[in-house]
């Protein structure tokens, strides 16, 4: 198969597109590899104490070379995390729908140049001065886009939540600056949960429905062979659906977007207006994944401190990865064009991380052009609250679990980029090598980095008298003090972004600000044991099973 992007005047060739049915599932390698991960992982836990022993010096050098990585990392990730912040802020300032406007009539883009110019706003008229660099270029290679025919369609999947949770989210997308007329509503619900559910979405439909173009609900079955429990089946249903009525109108793959939000996602005003600029102005549209930041603020000020201190670490590392498009992943509610959708066969309804597969997915069938654009205004989501502490601490760690779990995918990854003919073979190596390291960090790095700079003195009764051992545990403190720049760039965006709540007053805002000084404990507890958990299951063949994670709000 060819995509190719066609227009009167050139045609764009992108290159040879996978057949997804013919994607790796099984293979005689696939057990092996579920064990690598793991086996990593307890190496290079078990293998400090245990090298100790023998070559003492080479553990603390190795410890002094890994916690200097980390200090560099950190300091990467704080400034990160600063411009994104920045490119953010600018975001919720832009007139987004203007923005399409001026694409939609290039002849405009020269007298708002001269009129902004006068005004001497620098940043609007690069803003804008770029928007016509990127008009020209699409023009001229035949993919420049007018959004009259644009559409998108959200599929907001749910179970067992409740009127007045959905009912927010609704309320959002019926009355965004972008027009509700022309969004598609798709309710997902689950035949397990349909007395629930079905009065739910007609109440929902009665409310909200002529708002939108379109307001639908399916119910998916249960126990179809074949399928795991979860989102993506769920999905996938829904999309099918959606499909048949798409077809219907005969709307365009390629002009429609579609959104898989989980039942809290709240969208920014802003958020579907951002989206349709950036698809319209994006090359080779319809191969890219369209990513917003998500910020767990729906219900923060409830959650008790540990758990505001996991979501909202999560945010902030998202957030900082949204500078570095080519590391950038999909990751929980996103957006895509329709076309991608059926190209990459919906989602995989066999598995529980279904959009890091997604992307792997679209990623391989693409021969690595597939990649993800951000988008800078933010969803809102539920951080994990229950009725008790306790209860509350376990659902957090079961939904970090949960999402650790996208190890799950390094056995699809390794053998469907390795067996890819279409990409070089330093990126295939890239490609794996990176996935490992990344998991492999986020269940060591926190215990590496806590415990193992006073391992090899312990363990080593010869080596606790050298001038190494003395110091080993002086050069790493010192260095992770220099990191914890980190905590207070945190610490201070913390205090902008979060909206002020009179109930908690100036204390609260003081809270958002030394909160992070219990990153320590969290790193550990909620991210890193979370991981070891996943990690070790799978090595084991333990699989885990989708959990839908309780949330609340006061």
């Amino acid at each position: 198969m060819e995509t190719t992007f066609q227009t009167a005047k050139t045609a764009l060739h992108v290159g040879k597109r996978q057949d997804p049915k013919r994607l790796i599932r099984k293979h005689p390698l696939w057990r092996a590899l579920e064990i690598v991960p793991g086996a990593i992982l307890y190496a290079v836990i078990l293998g400090p104490p245990l090298l100790s022993f023998i070559v003492p010096d080479w553990i603390a050098i190795f410890m002094i070379v890994y916690t200097t990585m980390w200090l560099f990392r950190s300091i990467k990730l704080s400034v990160n995390l600063y411009r994104a912040y920045r490119i953010s802020k600018r975001a919720l300032k832009t007139n987004w729908n203007k923005m399409i406007s001026l694409n939609d009539h290039p002849e405009k883009i020269d007298y708002e140049l001269k009129r902004i110019n006068k005004e001497k706003d620098p940043r609007k008229y690069f803003e804008i001065l770029n928007l016509k660099s990127q008009v020209q270029k699409l023009q001229h290679i035949g993919q420049w886009k007018k959004s009259k025919n644009m559409y998108h369609a959200i599929i907001c999947v749910t179970y067992k939540e409740s009127y007045e949770l959905l009912r927010e989210s609704l309320k959002s997308y019926a009355f965004s600056k972008y027009p509700a007329d022309k969004i598609i509503m798709v309710l997902a619900g689950e035949e397990n949960d349909e007395k629930n559910f079905v009065p739910i979405a007609k109440k929902l439909e009665k409310e909200f429905g002529h708002h939108f173009k379109k307001f639908m609900y399916t119910v998916h079955p249960k126990d179809i062979p074949g399928e795991c429990r979860g989102k993506s089946a769920n999905a996938t249903f829904a999309a099918k659906e959606l499909k048949k009525y798409v077809d219907k109108l005969g709307i365009k793959y390629d002009d429609l977007m579609i959104s898989n939000f989980d039942a809290d996602t709240v969208a920014h005003p802003n958020y579907f207006s951002e989206l349709t600029y950036k698809y319209l102005t994006t090359e080779d549209r319809s191969l890219k994944a369209y990513q917003p930041n998500s910020l767990f603020h729906n219900n923060l000020w409830d959650v008790p401190l540990m758990m505001r201190v996991v979501a909202q670490a999560c945010s902030y590392w998202r957030l900082a990865e949204s500078v570095e498009p080519k590391k950038y992943k999909s990751f929980s509610s996103r957006s895509l064009s329709f076309q991608t959708l059926v190209e990459v066969d919906y989602w995989d309804v066999t598995i529980i991380p279904e959009d890091s597969r997604q992307y792997w997915t679209a990623y391989t069938i693409y021969n690595g052009q597939h990649e993800v654009v951000p988008i800078f205004t933010p969803v809102y989501m539920d951080a994990v609250l229950s009725e008790t502490y306790v209860k509350t601490f376990q659902n957090q760690y079961k939904q970090l679990q949960r999402w650790a779990w996208g190890v799950s995918d390094f056995s699809f990854i390794s053998l469907n980029i390795w067996y890819n003919p279409n990409l070089s073979l330093w990126t295939r190596i890239y490609k794996i090598a990176d996935f490992l390291k990344n998991s492999l960090s986020w269940a060591t790095g926190p215990i590496l980095i806590t415990f193992m700079g006073f391992v090899p003195a312990l363990i080593n009764p010869t080596f606790r008298e050298t001038v190494l051992a003395y110091n080993l545990p002086h050069i790493m403190s010192d260095m992770l003090t220099l990191a914890s720049v980190g905590m207070i760039v945190c610490g201070v965006i913390n205090i902008a972004i979060v909206p002020y709540n009179p109930r908690k007053g100036l204390f609260g805002q003081i809270m958002l600000f030394f909160q992070w000084i219990f990153i320590p404990i969290v790193s550990i507890c909620l991210s890193a044991i979370p991981a070891i958990d996943a990690q070790t299951r799978l090595m084991f063949g333990n699989y885990l099973e989708y959990r839908v994670t309780e949330k609340a709000r006061k």
